[in-house]
């Protein structure tokens, strides 16, 4: 365990890997809250937005691009820039996970 290939490669690997499948799961989710009933977005806007300072705060910090894209939902642009808006966020998600696999190997 006190190898430097472990800390330095292996570890970051595998919270990169961890990391791409939590945002990969929350992803799907918000699709599948798309699809299914657009009300549950709205929910989970609300609670987020309910939330006393601190709370909100470590929200928007740890989800930040489903919150991001719960905003986008929640704004009153056009439904083209609504799909531009979560298209542009969920690929950002990606490549910025991607990009730190990349820097740790």
């Amino acid at each position: 365990m006190s190898d430097s290939k472990f800390w330095d490669v292996t570890v970051p690997w595998v919270m990169s890997a961890y990391a791409s499948a939590i945002f990969l799961l929350l992803w799907v989710g918000f699709i599948t809250a798309l699809v299914v009933n657009r009300e549950w977005l709205d929910i989970v806007w609300h609670w987020a937005q309910a939330l006393s300072t601190g709370p909100r705060i470590a929200v928007w910090v740890f989800f930040l691009p489903i919150t991001v894209g719960l905003w986008i939902w929640e704004s009153p642009w056009s439904v083209f820039g609504h799909l531009l808006g979560l298209g542009g966020i969920v690929t950002w998600t990606f490549l910025a996970i991607n990009s730190l696999i990349k820097v740790f190997r």
